[in-house]
């Protein structure tokens, strides 16, 4: 060994009370070349080697306070210095002495005066144990490691880049192939877990924009059957605002889920009621009064792309050609129910389509700001019993000053069972819309106005009698298609993560 190529390959400690012994060992260690630090007593032996790592350890036997024996008992009985190798030394009158340590747990002696190629043949012999043990111990760490992770892929949420594995698979030897192996195989399991929970939110989130549409879906044809009478809007939404404020009090009470109190909270309970409900169920029931039930429900399909819209231009999703094209089919779909020649035809047509396009919008702005709520304020009934709350209160100085009130016995009397069913699926569906939001996101959410568009449809033909024209059957076609290219942001990443290759395992 060179001095050249054993410089820095191992660093020595040298503990010796005498001044005279520790330069000599210094200067000899230090030529034979390695780093080498002096200590003058057993108690700098201890501190330094709990504060800097050494390869190996001169210790002299006779020191002041502490004596090499204590200092070596202290060492080979702690785990973090146990396999520090000790080379005791001693003079060959001490020769009792270095047996004894050797019983302690000293790994070689070395006599005084010392020679310096036994000297060079103990310090590399004593490194070299070191680096072995070294080297197995991390060999055994890594094989405990490697069970570990075994146990990780049996929990339910794992990431296979986070089982740390990735420095043992870099081995060349079995371990390496075997780390490998399992980290092949964790990923396949990961990702069939993956798909598997994406394939079970789809189906949840599809099983809830369904029931949100079939039961919104009914409230376009039976706001219909109510404002063909002439009933007011404003006086229509103020009684079904308050009958589903009472409904939402009684279930709020009941499961002990009451709204915040809090200024932002309130202030977000007023946003979502002014668009949501008050706004959003005026303009639905104005434009019931001129515009079919069946057209209605088509254009809240729109929800869907105005969502996007707003999404996309807020940043909460990426832009792209596929979508931008879906989101002109949709268009297209709203312009041909609005073009001269269907029922809601002529300029006077216009004016309702575009009444009734706010509808969707309202929707669209209500699910982006229940998508920010932060989620720990975000308990469906109590939002939905604020946001409920706070639209009544909204509306009520604005029915009685415009003239628009409806006594009780003409609202409660005559349409008492319109208006109470309305109430009853505004108040269902506010608590669905928010649970749904927050489970699968905004834009997946909005899909539910495809869902209300065919069951407002349905409900339409069934309980009004209503049939389907050829711009309807037209702007249905457009809708369909850009439903197929406005996907979902989940449902894509579901997509995409079916036709990615498995992980190698090599």
């Amino acid at each position: 060994m060179t001095i050249s190529s054993a410089r820095n390959e191992g660093r020595v400690l040298v503990a010796d009370d005498q001044k005279t012994n520790r330069m000599k060992m210094e200067f000899a260690v230090r030529n034979l070349g390695f780093d080498v630090e002096t200590v003058a007593s057993g108690t700098e032996c201890l501190d330094k080697l709990k504060k800097q790592p050494f390869d190996i350890v001169l210790l002299d036997i006779v020191m002041p306070g502490i004596d090499g024996f204590e200092v070596l008992r202290i060492i080979k009985g702690d785990p973090t210095m146990r396999d520090i190798p000790v080379i005791v030394i001693s003079s060959l009158e001490e020769m009792q002495d270095s047996v004894r340590a050797i019983e302690l747990g000293a790994d070689d002696f070395l006599t005084k005066p010392f020679n310096p190629v036994l000297l060079k043949a103990r310090l590399g012999a004593g490194i070299e144990r070191k680096r072995l043990r070294d080297k197995e111990l991390e060999y055994l760490q890594q094989v405990d490691r490697l069970a570990a992770a075994s146990g990780v892929i049996e929990q339910k949420d794992f990431d296979p880049s986070r089982l740390g594995l990735d420095d043992i698979s870099q081995r060349d030897d079995q371990l390496g192939n075997l780390a490998r192996v399992f980290l092949g195989m964790a990923s396949e399991v990961y990702r069939r877990e993956q798909n598997l929970r994406n394939q079970i939110s789809l189906l949840k989130g599809g099983f809830l924009l369904l029931l949100l549409g079939a039961c919104w879906g009914l409230v376009p044809s039976v706001s219909r059957i109510i404002m063909v009478d002439g009933l007011h809007p404003l006086g229509a939404v103020f009684w079904t605002l308050w009958i589903s404020a009472g409904l939402m009090l009684a279930v709020s009470i009941v499961t002990g889920r009451h709204p915040g109190t809090s200024w932002p909270e309130i202030r977000r309970y007023m946003l979502l009621g002014l668009f949501g409900n008050a706004l959003a169920q005026l303009f639905l029931l104005w434009a019931a009064s001129e515009v079919s039930a069946m057209i209605i429900s088509i254009i809240l399909a729109a929800e869907s792309f105005m969502v996007f819209i707003i999404a996309a231009s807020l940043g909460f999703e990426a832009p792209s050609l596929k979508r931008f094209f879906g989101l002109c089919l949709g268009l297209a779909c709203v312009v041909l129910i609005m073009v001269p020649g269907n029922e809601a035809g002529g300029v006077g047509g216009w004016v309702w389509m575009l009444i009734a396009l706010l509808v969707p919008f309202c929707y669209a702005i209500e699910d982006i700001i229940v998508a920010a709520i932060p989620g720990g304020e975000c308990d469906p009934i109590a939002v939905a019993t604020g946001t409920i709350i706070a639209a009544a209160c909204l509306m009520t100085p604005l029915t009685v000053l415009s003239g628009s009130f409806i006594p009780p016995e003409i609202a409660l009397g005559d349409y008492g069972w319109a208006l109470f069913l309305i109430a009853a699926i505004s108040s269902f569906c506010s608590i669905l819309l928010v649970y749904t939001i927050r489970t699968t996101g905004a834009v997946f959410a909005s899909q539910a106005g495809y869902s209300m568009t065919a069951a407002g449809i349905f409900w339409s033909v069934l309980l009004l009698g209503e049939s389907m024209s050829v711009w309807v059957w037209a702007a249905l076609a457009c809708l369909v298609s850009g439903l197929a290219l406005v996907m979902p942001k989940q449902v894509e990443e579901t997509a995409e993560a079916r036709t990615v290759g498995q992980p190698s395992a090599t």
